[in-house]
């Protein structure tokens, strides 16, 4: 071993001289004498000449499946050449089918055409052993468009007490466009937004896609924008209250009882400056004029809010109204005559009424059964009575809730002599 180490040191100078001579004479044998190899490339197939079919109101349905495929180029050339394609075979390799000579093409064609290749940029000393695919067939199909509305899909969840407001949609509307059958197979155009970047971001930028019947993505279609404005802000929620109010009375002999809304008050979102003007909630009368049963109603929420604010997640979308009519119990009260008063009475006259009244009063039994008849006042209007008996009915005066039939009685006017009148009441 010290033996070969004492060998290769010896002379180290000259040695390594020898070897940078070596090398250099190699490289200018290369350089002089350049072998020719072969190599393989794989670039995207362009169109191009599309404006031809375009002019005439058709376009390649297969245009998708034609701009993905990957054409493989065999190149024969000196090796360095080679090595330079390789540094910028983006810029160097190219591989496009020509529609511009399409001008007979029709609606449902199926035309091949050759696959054309360009390699080195226009230099020389390049040659295409081989091409895969060498050919293409271009379907050729009537152009469509159609719009439709964006659609949002809002993907994952977001805190509870995090609320998005409706996104608004920059445009709010898309042109979709591409091959007749690939157009009229699309029933929606939807912007995936993650919730994530919604609550985040707030402005996205999101790339619409087309759907069909089926829920899957329609592919060779293009749309009038590469992506749509979508803007979020983050809304409060409130509690509001629940109003509803009632008109008309019930049929004689029923009364209307307690008015119940389930719920009675809603959770909703929205804006600040929206939710401050929302203090209650007011849905539409209901009418019991005649009712001689409970009402009951129910009320779509959504109809009676105003722009801007909806119902929380989780809220019931409709209210419940029951408005409870019952028939009512019956009670008999008498009413003395000094609680009845007359009313336009003329001078010159005496009027006679009866002791007393028997009025049947009717209501709920908590109500009618504290009422007496000394708590009951009632009135008679005798402007029009003349000397003789009269019937004439009595106007009750009664605490709400209650009703009375109408009291009939007799009053007996009879003339007083000069100035004096005597009004008995």
């Amino acid at each position: 071993m010290k033996r070969f180490q004492e060998l290769l040191m010896k002379d180290l100078g000259w040695k390594l001289l020898s070897v940078a001579i070596a090398t250099t004479m190699w490289f200018m044998v290369i350089s002089i004498n350049q072998p020719i190899d072969t190599r393989s490339y794989s670039t995207t197939l362009q169109l191009v000449g599309e404006e031809t079919l375009t002019a005439r109101g058709l376009t390649v349905a297969n245009r998708e499946e034609l701009t993905n495929t990957k054409v493989s180029i065999k190149v024969k050339a000196q090796r360095t050449a080679l090595d330079r394609l390789s540094q910028r075979q983006a810029d160097l390799i190219s591989a496009s089918v020509d529609l511009s000579e399409l001008s007979y093409a029709e609606d449902g064609d199926h035309i091949t055409l050759p696959v054309d290749t360009s390699v080195g940029g226009g230099a020389a000393g390049y040659t295409v052993e081989s091409r895969v695919p060498g050919s293409v067939e271009i379907q050729v199909e009537t152009l469509a468009a159609k719009e439709f509305p964006l659609e949002i899909s809002l993907n994952g969840e977001v805190t509870e007490d995090t609320h998005l407001s409706t996104p608004k949609l920059i445009p709010e509307t898309v042109m979709v466009k591409g091959a007749k059958s690939a157009v009229d197979s699309v029933v929606a155009v939807r912007l995936s937004v993650n919730a994530a970047d919604a609550v985040q971001q707030r402005d996205l930028q999101v790339k619409p896609v087309a759907y069909d019947k089926d829920g899957n993505t329609v592919s060779g279609v293009t749309f009038s924008v590469d992506t749509v404005t979508v803007s979020y802000s983050l809304n409060e929620a409130k509690q509001v209250p629940v109003q509803v109010s009632v008109t008309g009375s019930p049929a004689e002999g029923y009364h209307m009882g307690e008015v119940t809304c389930t719920p009675k008050t809603v959770s909703v979102i929205g804006a600040k400056e929206d939710l401050d003007k929302l203090n209650v909630i007011s849905l539409d009368q209901i009418d019991v004029s005649g009712a001689t049963s409970s009402i009951s109603h129910t009320f779509q929420l959504a109809d009676y809010l105003p722009e801007g604010v909806k119902l929380e997640k989780g809220s019931s979308s409709s209210v419940q109204v029951l408005v409870h009519v019952e028939k009512g119990e019956e009670k008999t009260v008498t009413v003395s005559s000094d609680q009845i008063h007359l009313i336009n009475a003329q001078d010159g006259y005496q009027y006679h009424l009866p002791e007393s009244v028997t009025v049947a009063i009717n209501g709920e039994a908590g109500l009618i059964s504290g009422v007496e008849g000394s708590e009951l006042t009632g009135q008679v209007d005798v402007s029009n009575l003349t000397e003789g008996e009269h019937t004439v009915t009595v106007d009750w005066s009664l605490p709400s809730g209650i009703t009375a039939e109408n009291s009939i009685i007799t009053i007996e006017v009879s003339a007083v002599g000069g100035d004096e009148s005597d009004t008995e009441s």
